[in-house]
């Protein structure tokens, strides 16, 4: 070859560095292909520059082009996998720039054609060697004179090439094919780092949608509650139609998928196919029997198995897309085999052969499935959550079984014992059969009263004074004001404290009445109770008038529940003194389950659930919801719209807020009170001052850590529903007259 002088070498290999710089700046993939092609054109000489990538199927495209005016365009051309053999692209790994100057040029034999053990000579690295006639004849059957191509290798695998045709013989000296051969490489570079990057901000779009998810997901909910309204969000981003959650055998779905009963036969399907792996097709007719009555909603498929066998799926969907695909002359003939059958031809027409492909989604991307399995690995810690959260719910229970029948077992004995008792003593009054019948019966009632009460106040705080008073009133009947006298303030206390305690004092009458001061006609009960400042609720229990207690040798299980529930239960406080005048007891409730009673509150609740009613809510027009948790935001955005807001802009930073008030006007603003480690107070100040009604929502309960000039502002506590939306709503004014 004829020598070059070194500043042209200089030139064109500054001429690379200038254009890697340019790429590297460009912002879309296409302009990003197309200003290489241009480059390589204008440094080469060629007629034409095409970028040819490689598609899932094997199949390759022509993604950019760059040619002579009077050429025949190939953008957008097709061309079937058996174009470019798997032998050919191998070779392309291993040797990044192949060059045919002239296509006529017959070559030369190399002598000897075997080396020295006998094996044909490896050219595969051989810049200088001959290519087979098949591909000289393809290239002349396109009017090709000379061609060349660069490979473009990403994460070592064969991204696609650059393609270099000349309609006469060209020969490129060793500075030009240097120079590309580097740019080729740089590019490929360039283009890895560019799908990277692509890669790594997909990625951390999953990051954010799965740990929102983590941060909000409850294992006390079905799990579909639970699943769904990430899922509808990771629709968007594998650009799926539709997704389908199949569990237990229950299908959940969303969007555009197959009923109920077809989800279900796929799945059938799947537990064949898809071995606990991610499964894909964008063809799922060409896979699967029966999909022809729902191929329309569901022609490909994504599959995230989430447990094993059986197994449950996520299922991402794609509707069919009927399209056009132009392919440089009929696929299905790209080659043929000769007069003879000696050896293969190439096709000679590359005539733009249309074909219309239908019952085939878009094809899942390598990124799309790289999703599904950052997903997949997300959802397996979640369900493993909730089977270790069932397996120890179903381990509680099984305790808490055990110790109710116990329980009931201890229970039955003292009330049939009790039952015995009330019978004995009744006989012994000089009574007629009607009143011995009539006394007896009402003290069956009493002690019935009793033990229903712990399942008749439906969770709601209670009395601890009634609670008393109905013990007492289940063993003493008319005397037990005299007998148990309780003294001091009264408190609601909480369903959790109120179970516990009632059977704490429960074990206590009985105790009492069998052993200690109840048993005796002089003997009486003294009940104080008082809040300390704390607000911890305090309860001493002290028999008078009884006879001399000793203390047991052997705990029984009502001791047992005197002694350890409170603490064990509440958290609190209990502890007991055998004192041979009578059994003492002091027991300490801790704050978070008492409250304490209102005088007038039933009154009070009455004239406000009335003063409710009578207020009609007249809704905003405009409200911007500042939140940075994406499932509340988008919550409490559908919730706006139920009532009757018709626009609702949704903000996570104080910056974003701040530009949507700056540019729109708002009825309304919603503020999270914590943004990260900022607070809306400030904000909520600026609204306040230019005359913006708001309010706030919060995790926390408490005003102590409000502004004192905010403390006016109507709040509501998280989670909320649509009623306290409404109450927050009027409690700022958006009232009908």
């Amino acid at each position: 070859e004829r020598a070059r002088r070194d500043a042209d070498e200089a030139d064109e290999l500054a001429q690379v560095r200038a254009m890697m710089a340019r790429l590297g700046s460009t912002p879309s993939l296409g302009r990003f292909l197309s200003y290489a092609a241009r480059f390589l054109q204008t440094m080469t000489g060629f007629d034409r520059v095409m970028v040819y990538r490689f598609l899932e199927d094997g199949s390759g495209e022509v993604a950019t082009e760059v040619k002579a005016h009077d050429l025949e365009p190939f953008l957008n051309l097709r061309y079937p996998a058996s174009d470019i053999p798997q032998q050919a692209r191998t070779l392309y790994l291993k040797n990044p720039i192949r060059i045919i100057a002239d296509i006529e040029d017959p070559g030369q034999t190399i002598l000897p054609e075997q080396d020295s053990s006998g094996r044909p000579l490896d050219l595969s690295l051989s810049a200088l060697r001959s290519v087979s006639p098949v591909h000289l004849q393809y290239l002349a059957n396109m009017g090709v004179a000379a061609s060349m191509s660069i490979s473009i290798i990403v994460d070592g695998r064969l991204w696609g090439l650059f393609a270099f045709h000349h309609r006469s013989s060209l020969i490129l000296d060793q500075t030009k094919r240097s120079a590309a051969d580097l740019f080729g490489q740089m590019f490929s570079w360039l283009l890895t780092s560019r799908l990277s990057a692509e890669e790594a901000a997909n990625d951390e779009k999953v990051h954010e949608l799965t740990d929102a998810f983590r941060r909000v997901v409850s294992v006390s909910g079905p799990l579909s509650d639970e699943l769904m309204p990430v899922l509808e969000d990771f629709c968007d981003l594998l650009q799926a139609n539709g997704v389908a959650l199949v569990h237990e055998g229950v299908v959940s779905r969303f969007g555009a998928t197959p009923d109920g009963e077809e989800i279900l036969g796929v799945v059938g399907f799947l537990n064949s196919a898809c071995n606990n792996t991610v499964f894909a097709t964008h063809q799922l007719g060409a896979t699967m029997e029966g999909t022809s009555d729902f191929l329309d909603s569901a022609a490909g498929l994504l599959a995230i198995p989430i447990s094993r066998s059986p197994r449950d799926y996520i299922i991402f969907f794609r509707r069919e897309v009927v399209r056009a695909v132009q392919w440089a002359g009929d696929p299905t003939k790209a080659v043929s085999v000769a007069t003879g059958g000696s050896r293969l031809t190439p096709r000679k027409s590359f005539e733009n052969w249309r074909e219309i492909v239908k019952g085939q989604s878009e094809t899942w991307s390598p990124a799309n499935l790289r999703v599904a399995r950052q997903l997949r690995l997300t959802l397996l810690e979640v369900v493993l959550r909730f089977v270790d959260v069932a397996a120890r719910e179903r381990k509680a229970a099984q305790e808490r079984q055990e110790l109710l029948i116990a329980e009931l077992n201890h229970r039955v004995r003292n009330i049939l014992g009790l039952v015995k008792s009330i019978i004995s003593q009744t006989q012994s009054i000089d009574y007629s059969t009607a009143q011995y019948v009539d006394v007896l019966d009402r003290r069956i009632q009493a002690l019935a009263r009793a033990h229903d009460q712990l399942t008749q106040k439906h969770w709601n705080p209670a009395s601890f004074a009634e609670l008393l008073r109905t013990e007492a009133r289940s063993y003493l009947f008319d005397k037990r004001k005299e007998r148990v006298v309780f003294d001091g303030a009264d408190a609601l206390l909480q369903p959790t404290a109120f179970s516990t305690l009632a059977l704490v004092i429960h074990e206590l009458m009985t105790n009492s009445v069998k052993y200690g001061a109840l048993s005796s006609d002089e003997g009486r009960v003294e009940v104080t109770a008082s809040q300390a400042p704390s607000g911890d609720f305090r309860i001493d229990w002290r028999e008078i008038g009884g006879p001399p207690v000793q203390v047991p040798t052997r705990r029984s299980f009502g001791s047992a529940i005197i002694e350890r529930s409170i603490p064990f239960e509440l958290q609190g406080e209990a502890q007991l003194d055998f004192h041979l005048s009578g059994l003492r007891a002091n027991f300490v409730i801790p704050a978070k389950f008492t409250a304490k009673p209102t005088g007038g509150a039933e009154k009070r609740s009455a004239h406000d659930a009335k003063e409710r009613k009578s207020r009609v809510l007249d809704p905003p027009s405009r409200v911007l919801v500042v939140e940075d948790n994406l499932f509340i935001a988008l919550e409490t955005e559908q919730l706006l719209r139920e009532i009757g807001v018709e626009i609702v802009e949704t903000v996570s930073t104080l910056a974003q807020s701040e530009s949507h008030l700056r540019e729109q006007s708002f009825d309304f603003v919603l503020l999270d009170i914590n943004l990260g480690g900022q607070t809306t107070f400030a904000l909520a100040e600026t609204l306040n001052s230019g005359g913006i009604r708001f309010g706030f929502a919060s995790g926390y309960s408490e005003l102590s850590n409000y502004p004192t000039q905010l403390k006016f502002a109507p709040r509501i506590t998280k989670p909320y529903d649509k009623t306290a939306i409404i109450e927050l709503l009027l409690a700022a004014g958006f009232r009908k007259p």
